[in-house]
């Protein structure tokens, strides 16, 4: 089971590490083991990842965050915590945080998803690429339950997975390949992805906070619905920075921090970027500083 505590408490926050949706706690590792350094870490697999057993179903973003904090409070690892959320893991870690605020002590948004990305405030295209993507979670799921994506995982030929899990060690690279495509874990991603919609109406109606609060954004967005113009495309990345500075307002003590080079995956591509902001979260909490 993918679940670890490592580092020592030394008067800082731990932090707590939320993974993307069809991701793995797996890809935190040229994050994590750097953090720990400083302080705590917790990192784990949510329900149906890596060696975690299925969960209930439908897997939402309340769900996620409920089994979070249960998770939490059998660890011993004490709180307050400081929260890292990638992707489908940043709506988690704010909708956490505004059903329990008294334990987050900050938060570091890595390429988060955002509430309007299905909505007519993006163009048209980018809609439906979002849409896309829930129709590919399908299809997925489809080979998953007749056996073709344990063949691909096993010749490890899916396309584009070893590009960009090549980054780390080839015993995570093996466990990734391993790991990432079992049915219990499609089930998974599926069921997040299919259900977001109700953690997009849940966030909006999440108050403004005072936290320490740094958000990255990726500074590469090449990935657009086929046939999109060249205008529209420079559009939406106008409107996912425009979106990015809204998650960065959410709190009054937010920063926004553009990773230039990385795309969505920030944290493998570039993880120094993802450490220091974590490292200056930790020097912003009310604790001792670190710095």
């Amino acid at each position: 089971m993918y679940n670890i505590i490592e580092g020592n408490n030394k008067g800082l926050p731990p932090v707590v590490f939320e993974h993307g949706c069809g991701s793995s706690a797996l890809l935190w590792s040229l994050v994590a083991p750097e953090v720990a350094k400083v302080t705590q870490v917790i990192v784990y697999d949510r329900a149906g990842y890596g060696w975690i057993e299925p969960g209930p179903f439908p897997r939402t973003n309340e769900q996620c965050i409920s089994e979070l904090y249960e998770l939490l409070l059998q660890a011993g690892v004490e709180g307050p915590y400081i929260f890292v959320g990638h992707s489908f893991g940043g709506l988690n870690v704010r909708l956490f945080t505004g059903k329990y605020p008294q334990l987050v002590a900050g938060v570091v948004l890595v390429d988060s998803m955002h509430e309007d990305e299905i909505t007519d405030r993006f163009p048209e295209e980018h809609v439906k690429g979002q849409l896309m993507a829930v129709k590919f979670y399908s299809v997925l799921k489809v080979l998953s339950k007749i056996g073709v994506l344990k063949i691909l995982s096993s010749l490890k030929k899916f396309p584009g997975f070893s590009a960009t899990i090549s980054p780390f060690s080839k015993q995570t690279r093996t466990l990734l390949w391993k790991t990432s495509f079992q049915k219990k874990t499609i089930a998974a991603m599926h069921s997040e992805f299919s259900n977001v919609q109700d953690g997009y109406r849940k966030v909006r109606e999440l108050p403004a906070t005072d936290i320490p609060l740094i958000v990255i954004k990726s500074g590469v967005v090449n990935e657009f619905y086929p046939g999109t113009s060249e205008d529209t495309k420079r559009i939406i990345r106008a409107k996912l920075l425009e979106a990015a500075n809204d998650l960065k307002n959410w709190s009054v003590n937010g920063r926004l921090v553009e990773a230039s080079g990385s795309g969505h995956n920030i944290h493998i591509e570039n993880p120094q970027v993802v450490i220091d902001s974590i490292i200056e979260i930790l020097g912003n909490t009310s604790l001792t500083k670190i710095r």
